[in-house]
C-alpha cells in the first residue's frame, strides 16, 4: 500500500491561485484526489468542501475530522484605471490597479512578482506599494496607489486587462523552489495543510480506525473565518485536527525539522495542559517529536467549533515555516510526513476524547 507523500501534489497545490473567498481552483484539486481515493467529497456553499471515507463498519462511530483552510492572504482590486486614451505625446504607461489587502499578505521593499485572476484569466502582474517603481513623488502621472499591481513590462498589451473588475483577486506568484526537504514557496500557510488532507484518503486505505474519518478544507480562514464555521456547525465532529502553519520561534525551541507544532494557546485555542501532557506523552510513545507554542495574538480554524457549541477536542496541529504570509515561506517537509504519521496514530487508537476527559471547561 501507498505510505509516502507526493510531492507533486503539493507543488501543483502551490501553484493554484486561492485567495479568501476565492478557493475554487485548490478545491478541485481536493476533489480530484479524493474522488481518486474512493471518498465521498461534497460541498458546503462556497465555504468548505470535505470527503468522508467510505461507509465505516459502525455507522454510530465517532466523527473523526482532519481540515485545514485552502485560502493564502492576497488582495482584490478596488479601483480600476480610467479607459481614456494618453494626451498627444505622452507615453502610454502599463495600467496601475488599486488593491485592498485580505489577510495580511507580507509585502517586501520594491516589487513582488504575482497573478491577477480576472473573468478572462490569469495574468502576471507586478505588486508594490506607493512608489516602489522608483517614480517621483510629485509627478502625478507616475503616481501609483498605496497598494498596487501593474502588468509585467512584457506583458503590457495583455487584452485581459480590460476584463479587469472591482474584486478580482491578485496573490504572489509561486514558484516553488526544493532543496533536499526544505521548501520555499509563498503559501505554504496553508497549502501544506491542504496537502495533508488531499494525500491522506490515498494513503489511509490500511488504516484501522474507530472513526468515521472526514478530511475538509474550508475557505476565508485568513478573512472573516466563515468557512470554519460553516464546517463545524453542519459536522459537529468528536475530534477535530486543525492543520495549519506557524512560525519558527528560537525562544520557544520551535525549529524547522523539529515535528509538528501543538499550539497550547493564541486567540483561537486553549489547551489544557492535562491535554498537553497526554498529547506528548502519546507522540512520545509513538517515536514521534511534537514541539508546542505559546501565543496570545493570530489563532487558526479551531476557534470556529467552540463558538458553533462544539465542545469535543480541537488540536491545532501546525507545521512550522520561516516568512509566513510572505512571497519566500521556507518548511521542512520532513516535519508534514511527521504530522502524518501523528494523524495516524491518533485514528487508530481507542475513541476516547484525545487526552481523556478533562475536569476543566477547555474554552
Amino acid at each position: 500500500m501507498p505510505s509516502r507523500l507526493d510531492r507533486d501534489r503539493l507543488i501543483e497545490l502551490l501553484t493554484r491561485h486561492a485567495t479568501p473567498g476565492d478557493e475554487a481552483q485548490v478545491g478541485a484539486v481536493l476533489v480530484r484526489e479524493w474522488l481518486r481515493a474512493g471518498w465521498r467529497p461534497r460541498g458546503l456553499g462556497a465555504h468548505a468542501v470535505l470527503a468522508e471515507a467510505p461507509a465505516h463498519r459502525d455507522p454510530q462511530a465517532p466523527l473523526l475530522l482532519v481540515c485545514a483552510h485552502m485560502d493564502a492572504p492576497g488582495f482584490a482590486i478596488h479601483a480600476c484605471p480610467p479607459a481614456t486614451a494618453p494626451a498627444r505625446g505622452a507615453r502610454r504607461r502599463a495600467p496601475h490597479w488599486a488593491l485592498t489587502p485580505l489577510g495580511g499578505p507580507g509585502l517586501g521593499g520594491g516589487t513582488t512578482p504575482g497573478w491577477l485572476k480576472c473573468a478572462g484569466g490569469v495574468m502576471d502582474v507586478v505588486i508594490g506599494g506607493g512608489h516602489a517603481e522608483g517614480g517621483d513623488a510629485d509627478d502625478a502621472e507616475d503616481a501609483c496607489p498605496p497598494i498596487f499591481c501593474r502588468l509585467r513590462p512584457s506583458d503590457t498589451a495583455n487584452p485581459l486587462a480590460q476584463t479587469v473588475r472591482p474584486g478580482d483577486r491578485v496573490c504572489f506568484a509561486a514558484e516553488p523552489r526544493l532543496r533536499g526537504n526544505c521548501i520555499t514557496s509563498p503559501f505554504l500557510d496553508n497549502r501544506l495543510g491542504c496537502w495533508l488532507v488531499a494525500e491522506l484518503p490515498r494513503l489511509a486505505r490500511d488504516w484501522t480506525s474507530p472513526y468515521r474519518l472526514v478530511v475538509a478544507a474550508t475557505g476565508g480562514e485568513e478573512f472573516t473565518g466563515h468557512g470554519a464555521a460553516v464546517l463545524a456547525h453542519h459536522l459537529r465532529p468528536d475530534l477535530t485536527i486543525v492543520l495549519d502553519a506557524t512560525y519558527v520561534n528560537a525562544e520557544q525551541g520551535v525549529r524547522l525539522g523539529g515535528g509538528p507544532v501543538l499550539t497550547l494557546s493564541d486567540r483561537s485555542v486553549l489547551i489544557p495542559p492535562a491535554r498537553r501532557d497526554a498529547l506528548l506523552d502519546r507522540f512520545a510513545r509513538a517515536g514521534l517529536p511534537l514541539q508546542t507554542e505559546v501565543y496570545n495574538t493570530s489563532g487558526t480554524d479551531a476557534g470556529a467549533f467552540p463558538r458553533q457549541g462544539v465542545f469535543t477536542p480541537v488540536l491545532p496541529l501546525l507545521i512550522p515555516t520561516t516568512g509566513n504570509h510572505s512571497a519566500a515561506e521556507t518548511a521542512d517537509l520532513r516535519d508534514a510526513a511527521t504530522l502524518l504519521q501523528g494523524i495516524r496514530m491518533l485514528a487508530e487508537t481507542t475513541a476516547q476524547p484525545a487526552g481523556g476527559p478533562s475536569p476543566m471547561v477547555e474554552y
